[in-house]
């Protein structure tokens, strides 16, 4: 058949097929349920994650889960897709069946409030991509762990509730070996690189220049994701994962240090229960990095602007689509004083509450300008602000490093900001070892896709050291290098099967379990990861108190031998069976019952 006109858009093609359905509702209904009858198809399911040269585990994973979907009768594929749109697929249009990635990483459970909460489920980011919802039992659990005394029983029994309906299939957290040299900088062991910190906590040492091979007093670090050569937005969801290069642009109130959050910008603050409430003083002498003043204002400006980056009382209201589940905290930010302000937040426990600190603090007479509603391609929503799809190219923070320079697709520069209060004032305690601040002058950030060559330039003396946790076929060359060290670290940060929920089969909780169960996890911890990984079935992590270690139970392991990959078919097809499908003579498993 041969179009008339022009091409026909998605949007006016779903309008059009809206329209014909509408009018013919009854008799077309009526042929569909005859052909459905008659000729049932196959379940088709498509799992998206990113490629190879990206990241060789989500593929493999994808790869692994692919195969034993088509040995349970279902039509299984794998389509890789760049990070960037593997991100814009999932966390803003919702476009995906399933897909396999990694969520950034938490330091508190209440971080699953704005993962898996009904109420985002229309938002953008990590909040609720799955489009699940469970209102009698999981929202309320989620809400009531912000606040009760039995907290620890609350996330037990959410933890429990969870496996049961299985919104996203946890896979494993990995463990990250990543290559350093140690003749120029120390302290590599004291605080993990997953966080901004541990870059602010190496000390140089005094022989810094090494032959001239490189320039003294710069740090020089290898990386694998150029997104940050592009754009240095610190709410861009598709280019930020852990958002470790911008926190060290961004400050927040408070960090979280040695496992409490401790004053940061803040001076020091009080916490009041009847609220709850914080009433924080920032320290003396704030500057931006284009030298303005960082003031109360500029925090108040930044907890609205989180809650809806339009600024206005009018629909529509379009958060940040990063830290909401820490923003959701906040009921109201109240400017008390120059440097004073106070927080109101919706009923948690000081634990919880704090977490409310740890955001970016962002300058208004930069973000105010980035209010305005806009558009962008690839992304299937109907409004968006600028502050949303704005590159950022030379951010203003207020960090103890400062934008520099950068090449797209080569490198970022970020150099040290002498006028933060690390350092401009004496501080102690858990602070101590920032005392000073960054004892380089400068990090430069250099990106090659290879992490193989990343290993041979640590080696050569041209790195001091890689960001991202090395790939199982990477980790032998780099214990095998001379001159370079292999340290591993835990992260919080899994990997998962993601599962879009707004539709079927996926919709169908039983169904999400069935396919859960065709996952080999410990065959993935010895052949994907290497041994690098501890296999886990819970977002709450493996370490926490409310899972420890690995131990799924026969409802929940894997449907064949474990160690094995390859399923029990008859077991997969009792699963499917007792989801509510069933088979067909070819044994492709087809319509619900």
């Amino acid at each position: 058949m041969t179009a008339v006109g022009g091409p026909i858009d998605r949007r006016t093609f779903i309008a059009g097929a809206a329209g014909v359905a509408a009018g013919n509702a009854g008799c077309l209904g009526q042929f569909q349920a005859s052909v459905d009858r008659d000729t049932p198809e196959q379940v088709s399911l498509a799992l998206k994650t990113v490629p190879t040269d990206e990241d060789g585990i989500p593929v493999r994973i994808a790869r692994h889960l692919s195969e034993n979907l088509e040995r349970a009768g279902i039509d299984a594929s794998v389509q890789p897709v760049t990070t960037e749109q593997l991100l814009r697929d999932v966390l803003i249009n919702h476009d995906f069946d399933l897909y396999v990635g990694q969520h950034p990483g938490f330091f508190d459970p209440d971080y699953l409030y704005g993962f898996l909460h009904s109420r985002f489920i229309e938002e953008e980011g990590w909040q609720n991509p799955f489009g699940y919802a469970n209102v009698s039992e999981v929202d309320e659990l989620l809400t009531e762990q912000r606040y009760a005394s039995d907290r620890i029983a609350l996330l037990e029994e959410l933890r429990r509730v969870l496996l049961e309906e299985l919104p996203l299939s946890v896979v494993a957290y990995p463990d990250e070996p990543r290559a350093i040299r140690e003749d120029r900088y120390s302290g590599w062991a004291y605080r993990s690189l997953e966080r901004p910190l541990g870059y602010l906590s190496l000390e140089a040492h005094e022989e810094a220049s090494r032959d001239g091979v490189r320039e003294a007093n710069t740090l020089y670090m290898g990386i694998t994701d150029r997104r940050v050569t592009r754009n240095r937005n610190p709410f861009a969801v598709e280019f930020r994962h852990r958002g470790i290069i911008t926190g060290l642009l961004y400050d927040p109130l408070g960090q979280p240090i040695e496992g409490s959050i401790e004053p940061w910008l803040a001076r020091d603050w009080q916490w009041d229960d009847s609220g709850p409430t914080i009433r924080l003083h920032l320290r003396d002498g704030l500057t931006w990095h284009d030298g303005e003043a960082l003031t109360a204002a500029d925090v108040a400006f930044t907890y609205r602007f989180l809650a809806d980056t339009t600024m206005t009382d009018d629909d529509p209201v379009i958060p940040a689509p990063r830290f909401r589940s820490r923003s959701s905290l906040v009921e109201s930010v109240e400017v008390t004083g120059n440097r004073e302000v106070e927080i109101s937040l919706v009923a948690s426990r000081e634990e919880v509450g704090l977490r409310a600190l740890t955001v970016p603090i962002v300058p208004m007479h930069v973000w105010e300008q980035q209010t305005e509603l806009t558009s962008i391609t690839g992304v299937d929503r109907n409004n968006v602000t600028e502050a949303l799809i704005w590159d950022n190219p030379e951010p203003v923070g207020s960090g103890a490093l400062r934008y520099a320079d950068a090449v797209v697709d080569e490198r970022l520069e970020l150099e040290r900001f002498d006028d933060h209060f690390l350092m401009r004032e004496e501080v102690a305690d858990v602070l101590s070892p920032f005392a000073g601040g960054p004892s380089y002058e400068r990090i430069l950030f250099l990106y090659s896709p290879s992490q193989a060559n990343l290993i041979e330039l640590v080696q050569t003396g041209n790195l001091d050291a890689t960001t991202a946790g090395l790939t199982a076929t990477e980790i032998p060359r780099a214990d095998q290098a001379s001159n370079v060290s292999l340290r591993v670290e835990s992260t919080s940060a899994h990997y998962h099967v993601g599962f879009n929920a707004r539709n079927a089969p996926l919709s169908n909780p039983r169904f999400r379990l069935a396919v859960g169960r065709l996952i080999d996890r410990e065959y993935l911890r010895t052949e994907v990861f290497d041994g690098f990984a501890t296999p886990a079935l819970s977002p709450l992590g493996p370490r926490s108190a409310v899972e420890n270690g690995w131990r799924p139970s026969s409802e929940q392991g894997f449907a064949g031998q474990s160690g094995t990959a390859t399923i029990d078919e008859e077991t997969a097809y009792e699963l499917f069976r007792e989801a509510g499908y069933t088979y067909n003579e070819e044994n492709e498993l087809v319509a619900q019952q």
